[in-house]
C-alpha cells in the first residue's frame, strides 16, 4: 500500500527540449495542470539530472536535439537504465516509427499542450510492465 506522502506527491516531468521557448511553454503549461517539471536542453544535460537521482516519473523529449545523443538515444538510454520511466518523443518530422522501436511513445508536433498534458495523465495512471 502506498503511504499518503506518495499518494499526494506531484508527478515529474522531464522536458528535454533544446528550443527554449518551447520548452519553457511546456514547461509552464505542465506545471500549471499539477505536474512538478524539470527541464533540460538536451539529452546530456536530462542524463545528468538522472545522476542527481532527482524524482523523474516521465520523460518528455524532443528527437531532434544537438549534441551526441539526441531524443531517440535519450529513450534508449533511459530503457536501458531506468526502465519503469515512460518517454515520450516529438518531432516535426515524421519518426513515429522509430520513436516505437525506442520504446517510447510519439507525440507529432505541432501538439497542443493539452494534448501532451492528456497523453503524459494516461502514461503516468498506467505504469509500464516490468519485465519479471
Amino acid at each position: 500500500m502506498a503511504s499518503q506522502e506518495e499518494a499526494t506527491r506531484q508527478p515529474a516531468v522531464l522536458v528535454v527540449e533544446d528550443e527554449i521557448l518551447i520548452r519553457s511553454a511546456v514547461a509552464e503549461f505542465l506545471r500549471n495542470v499539477g505536474y512538478k517539471v524539470i527541464e533540460a536542453a538536451d539529452a546530456a544535460e536530462a542524463v545528468a539530472i538522472f545522476a542527481t537521482r532527482t524524482q523523474v516519473d516521465l520523460v518528455f523529449s524532443d528527437i531532434n536535439m544537438p549534441g551526441p545523443m539526441d531524443g531517440l538515444g535519450l529513450a534508449r538510454w533511459i530503457a536501458n537504465h531506468h526502465p519503469g520511466i515512460h518517454v515520450i518523443l516529438t518531432s516535426a518530422i515524421g519518426h513515429a516509427r522509430r520513436a516505437g522501436q525506442s520504446g517510447a511513445d510519439f507525440l507529432s508536433k505541432p501538439y497542443r499542450l493539452a494534448e501532451a498534458a492528456r497523453r503524459i495523465a494516461s502514461l503516468l495512471n498506467d505504469p509500464p510492465q516490468q519485465d519479471a
